[in-house]
């Protein structure tokens, strides 16, 4: 076949995707990465750890040779999540604390003050899907924005650096209609991480974010079909936002990197209606 033959046979799949290859199985999992442990001698603190998102990020977060510390608002996970960390020759690692609570709060910062523990890596993972606006921006912004500023400041004054990742969504740009006050509340996130970037840059603390799409799993822990993902149509599994917290926090790969948001989506966020029509799910 000429040039010209296989110029025009592209040209005509690209117009009709009913000439497109099937799709086949997604490839098997990568390798673990030969450089390991990013993260060693590292003082994480996780919230929201119990489950899902943030368990992943705990995993990930371990593999790489982080002292982590969770919180959840749940005390079974907290317990579930103690035995499975196992007992730290320094303390306490797992807290029982409500984000929205000011005093839960201060008694976790006084908690590891006491254990001193400076916590160089933040992840902000605790969130919440409500209608209720007052309840969604103090879950979602207000209670971890001033967790934040109270790590950042003893980051700042243990002049070593730091990084802090937020857990967003693609929401933050894209609208959400079957909830009014999810989306505007990581439309909030998603500034506060370019603020607190510009702001806390001079202690060298970096702030970043990560913007998942359909993270779900079903019960033997596989993904599950989603034709509205371009890339793999199906959902995304919970650790490879776990794997996008390492790069983030990682000063092997993210040293320069600061203000960004790194979307895991599988292309969700890039689907929209000619997208549906070409695919033939709407006339």
């Amino acid at each position: 076949m000429s040039m010209k033959m296989r110029a025009r046979a592209a040209v005509r799949a690209f117009l009709n995707p009913a000439l497109r290859p099937v799709r086949t199985a997604p490839p098997a999992e990568p390798t673990r990465i030969v450089i390991d442990k990013l993260l060693e001698g590292r003082n994480a603190l996780v919230t929201g750890a119990g489950r899902h998102i943030g368990r992943s990020i705990v995993r990930e977060l371990l593999a790489h040779g982080a002292n982590v510390y969770c919180t959840d608002i749940d005390p079974a996970l907290c317990a579930s999540l103690e035995a499975e960390l196992g007992a730290s020759p320094g303390g306490q690692r797992v807290f029982r604390s409500d984000i929205t609570s000011a005093a839960d709060t201060e008694a976790l910062l006084r908690s590891l003050d006491e254990m001193k523990v400076t916590i160089d890596l933040l992840v902000n993972n605790v969130g919440i899907v409500t209608d209720d606006f007052n309840v969604s921006f103090r879950t979602n912004v207000t209670g971890p924005m001033e967790l934040t500023y109270a790590i950042a400041r003893r980051m700042a004054d243990a002049k070593g650096g730091g990084s802090i990742i937020f857990l967003t969504s693609i929401h933050q740009e894209t609208i959400f209609t079957r909830n009014r006050a999810y989306a505007p509340s990581k439309a909030a996130i998603g500034m506060l991480i370019k603020q607190l970037a510009v702001g806390l840059a001079a202690d060298r603390i970096r702030v970043n974010g990560v913007a998942p799409g359909d993270i779900r799993v079903d019960e033997q822990g596989k993904v599950v079909p989603y034709r509205f993902a371009p890339l793999e149509e199906t959902s995304i599994s919970p650790q490879y936002i776990g794997r996008a917290v390492v790069y983030l926090a990682s000063e092997y790969f993210s040293r320069y990197t600061t203000g960004a948001v790194l979307k895991i989506d599988g292309g969700i966020s890039l689907f929209n209606y000619q997208c549906a029509v070409d695919a033939g799910l709407y006339p």
